[in-house]
């Protein structure tokens, strides 16, 4: 029981943290989920869709994590694809992939014991924030016009 426990722990902290997802609905209308094989286009803002079919927009999804926790613009897009299929979507539009990049201090307190004193260590830090947005849209059945 405690190595399972301790296992389930390790496997948390592993995939836990690397990539921080929000969906906003736009609609309070439910679609089916998607298959797991369904391919989920990517449409980026400067490229119009290549699609005539009438399609409606059913919300936003954003997407973002630490380039030092293994985290690139394939890892969002396999990201932003998974939360469309579970949200019935057939494709993402006006996507926008960018990078932020910052720096700050780590602090690591120093501490005084019984004959020694340690002092605080300052440890600069340099890292990269990625992060995908767009809109996750639905393909209308032939005949049907949108309503507004």
């Amino acid at each position: 029981m405690k190595r399972s426990l301790a296992a389930f722990f390790f496997a948390l902290t592993l995939a836990g943290c690397a990539v921080n997802t929000r969906y906003v609905s736009y609609t309070d209308q439910k679609f089916p989920a998607k298959s797991t094989y369904y391919f989920i286009s990517i449409y980026p803002e400067t490229q119009a869709p290549s699609f005539t079919q009438p399609y409606r927009t059913i919300g936003r999804v954003e997407v973002s994590g630490h380039a030092s926790d293994g985290v690139n613009a394939d890892t969002l897009g396999d990201e932003a694809r998974q939360v469309a299929r579970s949200r019935g979507a057939d494709a993402i539009i006006n996507a926008r992939t960018e990078a932020v990049n910052y720096s700050g201090m780590e602090v690591i307190p120093g501490y005084c014991g019984y004959r020694r004193c340690r002092p605080p260590e300052y440890i600069p830090y340099i890292d990269t924030d990625v992060r995908l947005r767009g809109e996750l849209i639905v393909f209308m059945p032939a005949g049907v016009t949108e309503s507004k």
